[in-house]
């Protein structure tokens, strides 16, 4: 009788064992699936790596979904319940991301929980996850703030507006600048130009200097956000010159004879106007301006060139010399002069085929040549010389482009 009873004891603890076991290894099987008084419960699975994307009186929520292809559609409650949603999902793959956006929400710090349910009813365990909701406040704060300061402008001989901006600290949350504004062909273009804090400089090509350029300023409350915030547009100053180089005295050089003779920096110059032994184009023995001379020991210029290559939309504009010194012997002929392309000016013979140019009368200080652009052009702009051996002379302080509106 004992060693029966002892026999059926070792049974029972071999099958409570089994049935032991067998549990622990349908958890791991199915990590849904849990036991209660009822019976099986089955928890769906749930969202990964939830987060809250801020906007303006919204939100999006963001999430991963893996496993579980049973999960059929989830609900969104916040306000302690009292406010929800619900969408369908249709799963795709191993991984589904969940991108939902929120709308009509409150200003203020806002907490979501989420459940998915699956295809027989059951629901998962509840998530939650917290982000802030942005609105008027933070509007009010962004119209203290106005539009990022603008330096400068000016419109380079490339046909760009350039735009430099005034330095600006990243908390104070600035995303970019929307630029509004009018190109060559006087059609409207929008560009966002991503923020640099330090030393920023923006180049527009292709933009009209008849037309006025907007731009306003735009804002991100946080690093990442489902909306920007903005202020009025402010309008940029029309243009009034093309940007030349090295066009103002003091005029730099970019070669010299170790002396008094030096080759114009930034200009194209031809081997005429190099009339002192290789060099000319500038005088380096006083308050350097843009220098010519022929005679007094040099030989004569003729067909002299100096040019920069110009990019111009439609529009009018001035060519402008102002005259420091000149000197007439028997022929001091120059010429401020424009020519199609970028291959450089005419000769003397050929001055029909110039876009424009106007003759510097001896004995003026000024001198100004107008012309008008009725669709984009590339010019080569500058002066045509033909000067005598006799002792001819004619110094310029400037040679300036104006935008003439």
């Amino acid at each position: 009788m004992f060693m029966k009873q002892y026999f059926v004891s070792i049974q029972l603890v071999l099958l409570i064992g089994w049935l032991g076991g067998t549990v622990i290894s349908c958890k791991k099987m199915d990590d849904y699936k849990k036991f209660g008084e009822g019976g099986e419960i089955v928890y769906p699975a749930t969202f990964d790596s939830l987060k809250v994307i801020p906007g303006n009186g919204r939100v999006m929520i963001t999430g991963l979904l893996a496993g579980d292809p049973n999960v059929t559609r989830y609900k969104i409650f916040w306000n302690n319940g009292s406010d929800s949603l619900e969408r369908t999902i249709a799963r795709h793959g191993r991984i589904d991301t969940l991108k939902q956006i929120v709308d009509r929400l409150p200003e203020g710090p806002m907490t979501f929980t989420l459940r998915t349910y699956d295809d027989r009813g059951n629901r998962s365990i509840p998530m939650t996850v917290t982000g802030n909701v942005y609105g008027a406040s933070f509007q009010a704060s962004v119209n203290e703030r106005g539009n990022r300061a603008v330096l400068n402008t000016k419109f380079d001989r490339n046909g760009a507006a350039v735009i430099s901006w005034a330095d600006v600290d990243a908390y104070v949350g600035v995303l970019g600048m929307r630029v509004h504004y009018f190109d060559a062909n006087d059609k409207e273009r929008d560009t966002i130009i991503v923020v640099q804090g330090k030393d920023q400089q923006t180049a527009i090509r292709g933009v009209s200097v008849t037309k006025p350029i907007l731009y306003n300023t735009l804002y991100l409350p946080e690093a990442v956000g489902v909306d920007t915030f903005t202020v009025a547009s402010k309008t940029l100053p029309l243009f009034t010159e093309v940007a030349l180089l090295n066009n103002v005295k003091p005029i730099a050089n970019e070669a010299n004879d170790g002396d008094r003779w030096a080759n114009l920096r930034d200009w194209i110059s031809n081997d005429a106007v190099k009339n002192h032994n290789g060099f000319g184009g500038t005088d380096r023995s006083s308050d350097a301006k843009i220098y010519f001379e022929a005679g007094w020991g040099a030989p004569a210029i003729t067909n002299g060139k100096i040019y920069q290559v110009v990019t111009l939309p439609p529009g009018k504009y001035r060519f402008h010399g102002s005259i420091d010194w000149y000197h007439l012997s028997t022929k001091n002929d120059v010429w401020l002069m424009a020519a199609p392309g970028n291959n450089g000016l005419p000769n003397v013979s050929e001055l029909a085929s110039a876009f424009a140019y106007k003759k510097v009368e001896n004995g003026t200080w000024d001198v100004s040549m107008e012309f008008t652009v009725t669709q984009q052009i590339q010019l080569s702009l500058g002066l045509l010389l033909d000067m005598s051996d006799s002792g001819e002379a004619m110094r310029f302080n400037s040679l300036r482009l104006y935008i003439v509106n």
